[in-house]
């Protein structure tokens, strides 16, 4: 089940829906805009993030919660991996949260719109 992304104020809100809120023992992220360095559309691979904190896995078929990595904490919703944004934080718990939407696409324009608006 794909997850939805939305801007509050300063903050970019990631909200899990179904049974993703279980797997990945959370409802919602939300994350200041001044955090985010970078979003990204290209198409994650399951391999490398192979040590869960806190979540579920099944390779190839479900990725929810924390992942630890050799680049830090990690988190993931997702199901498809060609249908993840994913987003790289700063001063945050989490590096990165790779998170499965319906129009990656347009949920990293809303995200890079929220960035570009920002004041410095």
């Amino acid at each position: 089940m794909v997850g939805t992304v939305t801007i509050e104020g300063d903050q970019v809100v990631f909200e899990l829906h179904g049974t993703d809120k279980f797997l990945a023992m959370k409802k919602r992220l939300a994350v200041p805009i001044e955090h985010i360095k970078s979003v990204s559309t290209e198409n994650v691979n399951w391999g490398p993030y192979s040590h869960p904190r806190t979540g579920s896995q099944m390779p190839g078929v479900v990725k929810d919660g924390s992942f630890r990595t050799s680049d830090g904490l990690i988190f993931f919703e997702m199901h498809q991996p060609d249908k993840c944004v994913t987003v790289t934080l700063e001063e945050e718990k989490y590096q990165k949260i790779i998170f499965e939407v319906d129009d990656k696409e347009a949920t990293a324009e809303l995200i890079k719109a929220a960035i570009g608006q920002r004041t410095f």
